[in-house]
């Protein structure tokens, strides 16, 4: 099941490790079928994006819905940092071949929940930079805020040529803990992602 920004985080209480009831739950979807272990709404979503000129830098301005599934609240609740990435390329386009790829970018993030003072913190990996809020509709709802990223320099583009720009964000399996790296490799209760947005490069 997945949780709009609109939910609300799970009651915290006294209760088993979270890696030991995913872990119990991973075998029940198991013994299931692969239809029940896989099946998932669109977890996050590019609604728009599109791309501005400026100072010879392009630059790309998005908005991107994030739907966490209930296993990855239950892991952000129980202190997983989950690392969200933005995956960008450019492409040039051409009559007679497949597309050409030019350029690849990833803009990556660490949402993790601070109990103590019962906070959400993003960080940006690519920046350092990172922001504090109070609630996780907050934190998904700034996320999925993209306004003006760089992407790459006007002058490595030729004029002549048309491009097109390819955006998703993806969670990132591969920074969650051992064991729940084995689980999410086969639950999608961890598969987060959203297609690609494609759009042609233009100011």
């Amino acid at each position: 099941m997945l949780r709009s920004l609109t939910g609300c985080r799970p009651e915290r209480g006294v209760s088993s490790p979270w890696y030991y009831r995913y872990g119990v739950i991973f075998l029940l979807l198991w013994i299931a079928g692969p239809a029940t272990a896989w099946s998932a709404a669109q977890p996050f979503i590019v609604h728009h994006a599109k791309t501005s000129l400026y100072s010879g830098v392009w630059l790309v301005s998005a908005q991107i819905d994030f739907n966490l599934s209930e296993a990855a609240l239950e892991a952000l609740d129980s202190g997983v940092d989950l690392t969200i990435s933005l995956q960008f390329r450019i492409d040039r386009v051409r009559r007679f071949w497949p597309d050409k790829k030019t350029a690849t970018l990833e803009q990556r993030f660490v949402l993790s929940y601070q109990p103590l003072t019962d906070r959400y913190v993003v960080r940006n990996l690519n920046s350092g930079e990172q922001s504090s809020y109070a609630t996780l509709y907050s934190a998904l709802g700034d996320l999925g805020r993209v306004v003006d990223l760089p992407i790459i320099d006007a002058a490595l583009l030729d004029s002549n040529d048309r491009y097109i720009v390819s955006m998703r964000a993806v969670l990132d399996q591969n920074t969650l803990p051992g064991p729940l790296r084995l689980i999410a490799f086969w639950s999608s209760g961890f598969r987060l992602e959203s297609d690609w947005y494609i759009w042609k490069l233009s100011a």
